[in-house]
């Protein structure tokens, strides 16, 4: 993630209501530490949040995913640079794993090396934790029954888009990977105008992205490296969700990536203020459409978005990294099956995937990153 500070900054003025309590049928155990006071609802009492955990020492949180009964949650150390670096000064710096209940107490820490970002659920008893999303790119496997980790790292010397790799998802037994951090250029030869990110044509706002901007991931059998190979490129002809128009992917800033209602691959391009739906991925008839999304008709910058569950009783999970809290979010009356939300800019919102209108339902976090739900 390389979100640039000149983003176009929204005035988030709402009329808040105070928050009813829950329904009988929705039961959290308080937590001893409070949500923050800037962070306050937008929905009267639609929702309702409390803390679900704090991290631990000067960690940060990060990714999180659900196995079985468990919540696993990414802690970053701050003294080891997204390439997986020691920031000067630092002489041995340990991110973590954490392995939740659902009520968030602590069941299993484990030392992860590098700077963690992604994390998915590769099996029923297997998490995969990628670490480094700008170079150096390593995989962690944590077999949740041994509790054992073994990693893995490239097996060339430098991934083709130039970067490390972020978000994980898993679609017929294959892990597909976010190419993080791409090299660009102001002037590609051919000029590939337009692109997904320009409706001008002209060249995009952070440069031109021709590499890779997803892998299919798998481990080598010598148990010490893992292979990338790409399944979509940046330059690739794509469709405009809106207004069904032809578009080419520039995709300057790869980071999270979702699995939505009908199953195919999602991934957000954070500084672009999109998401990009691939559709029968890693097939002959995989296509692409991109969704630019804003807030009060601005372009707004994403990180997670995830849909609530179609059946069952969930809360949702969303961490603010800088706050070094991971809140959870309960609908008075239930989620709204198969209804997108998304996290980005100090705010959670509600996203119309159809138009890439978002609304907000909390503002006033200090920098929310992951958000999934967690299904009861």
């Amino acid at each position: 993630m390389k979100l640039h500070s000149a983003v176009v900054c929204v005035a988030l003025t709402v009329w808040l209501t105070g928050c009813s309590s829950l329904p009988p049928s929705i039961t959290v155990t308080p937590s001893p530490i409070s949500v923050p006071t800037s962070v306050t609802g937008t929905q009267g009492s639609a929702f309702a949040i409390s803390v679900f955990a704090k991290a631990p020492g000067a960690l940060v949180p990060d990714d999180m995913v659900q196995l079985g009964t468990s919540v696993f949650v990414i802690y970053q150390n701050k003294n080891v640079s997204p390439d997986g670096t020691f920031v000067p000064g630092a002489t041995s710096p340990q991110a973590e794993v954490i392995e939740y209940d659902e009520k968030g107490n602590t069941l299993q820490t484990f030392k992860v090396p590098g700077h963690p970002d992604g994390l998915v659920a590769f099996n029923s008893t297997t998490v995969w934790v990628s670490s480094n999303e700008d170079a150096n790119p390593v995989i962690t496997s944590i077999n949740t029954t041994t509790n054992t980790l073994q990693s893995y790292t490239a097996d060339v010397a430098q991934l083709p888009h130039g970067g490390g790799l972020d978000d994980m998802k898993v679609i017929n037994g294959v892990v597909y990977a976010s190419a993080s951090n791409p090299t660009t250029t102001a002037n590609p030869t051919p000029n590939m105008a337009p692109y997904s990110t320009d409706s001008s044509g002209a060249t995009a706002e952070y440069g031109v992205n021709t590499g890779p901007i997803l892998y299919a991931v798998s481990l080598n059998s010598d148990g010490k490296t893992f292979h990338s190979t790409p399944v979509l490129m940046s330059s690739t002809p794509s469709t405009s969700i809106i207004g069904n128009m032809p578009v080419t992917l520039n995709m300057t800033d790869t980071d999270s990536s979702m699995v939505d209602p009908a199953g195919d691959l999602v991934v957000d391009s954070q500084q672009d203020a999109e998401l990009v739906f691939v559709k029968n991925i890693g097939t002959a008839m995989q296509s692409s459409s991109v969704l630019n999304v804003t807030l009060y008709g601005n372009p707004w910058p994403l990180d997670d978005t995830r849909w609530s569950p179609a059946s069952g009783a969930s809360f949702m999970l969303v961490s603010d990294n800088p706050a070094q809290l991971i809140y959870r979010i309960d609908a008075t009356n239930g989620f709204t099956p198969s209804t997108a939300f998304s996290a980005g800019q100090g705010t959670v919102l509600q996203t119309n995937t159809a138009t890439g209108a978002m609304t907000p339902i909390y503002v006033g976090m200090k920098g929310p990153h992951a958000l999934i739900f967690v299904t009861e």
